[in-house]
C-alpha cells in the first residue's frame, strides 16, 4: 500500500527511515519541548482549570505563530525535513 503510493509519486516524495526511538529527528519533539518550557509548565493551573484544555490552548498559540512552527523544522537534526 505504502510502497505503491510512493510510486504514484514518480520521485517526487523522498523517504526517510527514522531509527526506533529517535526524539531528536522528529519535529514533533521540538513542538512538545516548547509546550513543556514555555506553555504548561510555565503557569500553574488555577483551581479546576483542565490540563487537557491548557496544553490544546498553547497547541493553538502555537499554530498561530507560523514562524515558530517553521522553526521546530529549522534545527540541524531535522533539516531532512527541508527541500
Amino acid at each position: 500500500m505504502i510502497a505503491a503510493y510512493v510510486k504514484e509519486r514518480k520521485g517526487r516524495l523522498e523517504l526517510h527511515f527514522l531509527p526506533g526511538y529517535a526524539p531528536e529527528l522528529n519535529p514533533d519533539e521540538f513542538v512538545w519541548n516548547y509546550v513543556k518550557n514555555e506553555g504548561v509548565s510555565k503557569k500553574p493551573l488555577k483551581r479546576n482549570e483542565s490540563l487537557r484544555r491548557r496544553v490544546e490552548s498553547d497547541l493553538a498559540g502555537i499554530k498561530r505563530r507560523p514562524a515558530l512552527v517553521r522553526s521546530f523544522f529549522g534545527a540541524p537534526s531535522v533539516i531532512y525535513t527541508k527541500d
